[in-house]
């Protein structure tokens, strides 16, 4: 019994050790790699804000220490993590844009890396035309982070557009659309905590002209099966999910519903309808409470080192989330239950009375997309009015956070709309699912964003549908 006793102390004493070992290892890595917390935009009256010109700082996420990745980002004189460019250009450059969230300025990489910067590599060195030691292409970075489609219309408009570029490269992904109606943005949380200006300049249509359009498509099945699973789930105290086979059975009866023809009819009625450019309502807030934080917790700088907290707690969250992944891979009804909660909770209408109410935090889908494919429309005629042409870079269907079937849908409808109005279109999120399939990691796994490998895909699809598509490269 001694023995025992004196084994179970042994082992107990080791353990306590060991997690002191880890403990103080952990937090010596983190004095000695700090996280850095920046202050990297400057508010913008006409299209929201844009990053600090002129500026570098060191990016490390927004986690308290540096756990995946640290990257100098260095912007131009515009406020465009980029080379300083003139709009003058010499005879024989083609110039391209990307443009975008924070998917395109990639502040997770080094600058070399960036989707924009690896397509301008790959079109000047597969051009074997060029045997002067000047560059054939530029390709211009004009993504900003948290952008949505309407402030990357009125960047053409407003930066782009004296580039006189060929092409532009218009990278959306799911909660691209959903902020074209969400006017307030949490890059205000950096300076008081939870704390959302409203601070985008947002498109709405009519509400009558967007009754026009969900006559023509709508998903009302859709918002039956949500009310039907919120009256299960109220009567029962809970709910039986549908299996992963009928899901996909689902998935695939809805996207059946959207057809050429039926966005041909939306395209030629939108192309009629007016569109309304609001905010930003707290603009000036934006710059006072900016400065304001500057002034006192930032000590009149724009970037200062976060705090330090105890290792030992966040390795133990970490450990928790890393369960609960691993717990979902080996039962498969939570990843389904789970996903049925997240459609509850942002597509059930908040009117049953009314299935295309939209819910209490996100308006209805469909008339979302309707007023991002109308800023589509008005982006590509911009981009036509100084010869050159937009292409769509689709990632919907790759990185989903709020449900797998409605970006199914918005992949779709984003296809045959391009096809319907010659927009080049590229399904980035085939290559990159492709790549998951594999075994390959494209994103970081705290993150979110795309790694090297990511941004490789990305610059690699571009690069792709240039020598398919585009005389400029042959």
């Amino acid at each position: 019994m001694k023995n025992i006793l004196k084994i179970c102390i042994a082992q107990i004493l080791t353990l306590v050790i060991l997690l002191i070992i880890i403990a103080v290892a952990g937090q010596i890595y983190t004095f000695s790699n700090p996280g850095y917390e920046n202050l990297d935009v400057i508010p913008d009256r006409q299209i929201g804000w844009r990053l600090v010109p002129n500026s570098l700082f060191t990016y490390t996420g927004t986690h308290w220490y540096e756990r995946e990745f640290k990257t100098q980002i260095k912007t131009n004189s515009l406020g465009f993590r980029d080379k300083e460019r003139t709009i003058e250009k010499q005879k024989d450059l083609t110039r391209l844009v990307v443009i975008g969230d924070s998917f395109v300025v990639a502040r997770e990489v080094p600058f070399d890396k960036t989707p924009s910067q690896l397509l301008e590599r790959y079109l000047n060195e597969g051009n074997p035309g060029n045997s002067s030691k000047n560059p054939t292409y530029e390709v211009l970075n004009f993504g900003i982070t948290g952008f949505s489609i309407p402030q990357n219309l009125l960047t053409n408009r407003i930066y782009v557009k004296d580039f006189a570029p060929k092409y532009v490269f218009l990278f959306i992904f799911e909660d691209t659309f959903w902020r074209a109606l969400s006017i307030s943005h949490a890059i205000t949380n950096t300076m008081i905590q939870n704390k959302q200006l409203r601070i985008r300049p947002i498109f709405n249509m009519r509400e009558n002209q967007l009754q026009e359009l969900l006559q023509i498509l709508n998903f009302k099945k859709f918002y039956q099966f949500l009310s039907q699973l919120k009256k299960n789930k109220l009567s029962s105290g809970k709910f039986e999910p549908i299996s992963a086979k009928e899901y996909v059975e689902f998935i695939e009866q809805q996207r059946a519903t959207i057809t050429k023809d039926k966005i041909t009819k939306i395209s030629k009625k939108l192309k009629t309808m007016e569109v309304g450019l609001f905010g930003p309502y707290d603009f000036d807030k934006f710059v006072s409470l900016q400065n304001q934080v500057i002034n006192s917790k930032f000590d009149g700088q724009r970037t200062r080192q976060r705090e330090q907290k105890l290792f030992i707690l966040d390795l133990w969250s970490n450990l928790l989330s890393s369960f609960q992944i691993l717990r979902r891979a080996f039962q498969p009804e939570l990843k389904m239950k789970d996903e049925m909660e997240k459609l509850l909770s942002i597509y059930d209408p908040i009117n049953p009375e009314d299935l295309f109410a939209g819910s209490e935090n996100f308006p209805n889908f469909e008339k979302t997309v309707f007023i991002n494919l109308k800023a589509i429309e008005v982006m590509k005629g911009d981009i036509k009015s100084y010869g050159g042409n937009l292409i769509i870079v689709d990632s919907t269907s790759n990185r989903i956070q709020k449900g797998r079937l409605p970006a199914n849908l918005l992949s779709t409808m984003l296809e045959y709309y391009c096809s319907v109005n010659k927009i080049g279109y590229i399904p980035l999120y085939k290559d990159l699912n492709l790549a998951n399939l594999n075994g390959k990691k494209t994103r970081w796994s705290f993150d979110g964003h795309f790694n090297e490998y990511g941004t490789k895909i990305f610059a690699e699809s571009m690069y792709r549908w240039l020598q398919a598509f585009s005389p400029v490269t042959h």
